[in-house]
């Protein structure tokens, strides 16, 4: 229900048939990081896997939203010692990009954005992947606690598609709240980035005194990508707010860039692109069977149904301090953070998982996706193979899964 504009009326739509186009043994809902790491897992399990994606491009806010670092790589173990923890299909992506010279750093890559997708393609074509593009899902049938239908649109219309078992990498739990799935709706700042050129024609001294106002490097020279945190307290599923915010933020843009380019020695800097799609950090996240919490990842807690390990990526206040990005500990995330406690055969990966909200800015970001999305793949193989419910699944047989697919569990 949108909470902006008042409803003026309702209508009843007519009963009608829909033509059903697919029958794969697992649909993932999303070609975002969570997506296109859950499909890889599954095919090559064996699975008749589909992806389905609103745009015309696999990534995400990683590529189309133009969040260009793959955070977060990195934490301090117990030890005491800065640490890499994602492996598996993130590992493969950034290994992918760096042959082609477009990944730069060891620690929180920074990738760039056309080679993704062209690297995402071809990675989901060779593993047997299938991926419609330009549609999205906008309705579940659900029969005896199992998803029968998922129906999508598409310019061909109104279509439906029936799979063995979903994934909801859709960012925003649009499967699990259909699904009847219990919730929160998690209100947040709602931004936009955009990419400038011609920074290398800009002194180096200057780029260093204006830092983040230009922006941080990409693997293309001269070209620096800018974040915009936005609006505090915004709701991400309510469209008047996404297209007022998205309709201020591309003008704040433009306004800036030519303030810039009035700036003594930025002359030549120039708006290289907004993103294509505006930067939603956080809207609904699942209850499952387990929602980990900020204090879960103080405190090396250790699950023995792990799935992957996060880093941390910038400073959190914790018991009353504020928490170096440096010091913040490695922290775990359990399968039964992804599944769901109703639906039988629905698992959900991406930043829509099963978390406490004093957690979402390490959540909700690329590599807690990546690695949601490998074990949600895994999880569903798991699940057909042994013809069991996701609540059923055997934990140890999706971690062989994920450590025979490169995964670090530790």
């Amino acid at each position: 229900m949108l909470m902006t504009k008042q409803n003026l009326d309702s209508v009843i739509e007519p009963e009608r048939e829909i033509a059903v186009i697919e029958n794969p043994d697992l649909l993932v809902v999303g070609g975002g990081p969570a997506g296109i790491a859950a499909a890889l897992s599954a095919s090559r399990c064996g699975l008749k896997t589909l992806v389905v994606e609103r745009y015309n491009h696999l990534g995400g806010l990683w590529t189309g939203g133009l969040v260009l670092p793959l955070l977060s790589t990195h934490a301090v173990n117990q030890s005491g010692q800065k640490q890499k923890v994602i492996f598996g299909v993130a590992e493969e992506i950034t290994q992918g990009l760096n042959s082609l010279g477009m990944a730069i750093r060891e620690e929180n890559p920074i990738v760039d954005p056309e080679a993704a997708k062209y690297l995402f393609d071809q990675l989901l074509e060779q593993a047997g992947v299938q991926v419609l593009f330009h549609c999205w899902a906008s309705n579940i049938l659900i029969n005896d606690r199992k998803i029968t239908t998922v129906i999508i649109e598409s310019k061909s219309g109104k279509l439906a598609i029936q799979p063995k078992f979903v994934v909801d990498a859709t960012g925003d739990g649009d499967i699990f709240a259909w699904a009847g799935e219990d919730y929160t709706n998690l209100p947040y700042h709602i931004g936009l980035v955009h990419r400038l050129g011609n920074v290398d024609q800009v002194e180096t001294e200057l780029v260093e005194k204006m830092g983040k106002e230009l922006g941080d490097p990409t693997p293309l020279p001269g070209v620096r990508w800018v974040n915009m945190r936005g609006e505090d307290g915004s709701d991400g599923l309510d469209i008047y707010t996404l297209s007022r915010l998205t309709r201020e933020a591309r003008r704040s843009i433009w306004e800036k860039v030519q303030r810039l380019k009035q700036m003594p020695g930025c002359e030549k800097i120039f708006l290289l692109d907004t993103a294509s799609q505006t930067g939603v950090r956080a809207t609904r996240l699942l209850e499952g069977q387990y929602q980990l919490t900020l204090e879960d990842s103080f405190t090396y807690k250790q699950f023995p149904d792990v799935i992957g390990l996060c880093g941390a990526w910038r400073e959190i206040k914790y018991r009353g301090a504020m928490v170096p990005r440096n010091e913040r500990p490695v922290w775990q995330i359990p399968l039964r953070s992804i599944i769901p406690r109703k639906t039988a055969n629905l698992v959900v990966a991406g930043r829509c998982f099963s978390y406490k909200a004093a957690l979402a800015e390490d959540a909700r970001i690329i590599g807690a996706a990546l690695l949601t999305g490998h074990a949600a793949g895994a999880a569903a193989a798991v699940g057909l193979r042994e013809g069991v419910s996701i609540q059923e699944v055997d934990s140890t047989s999706v971690q062989k899964i994920l450590l025979d697919q490169g995964a670090y569990l530790g």
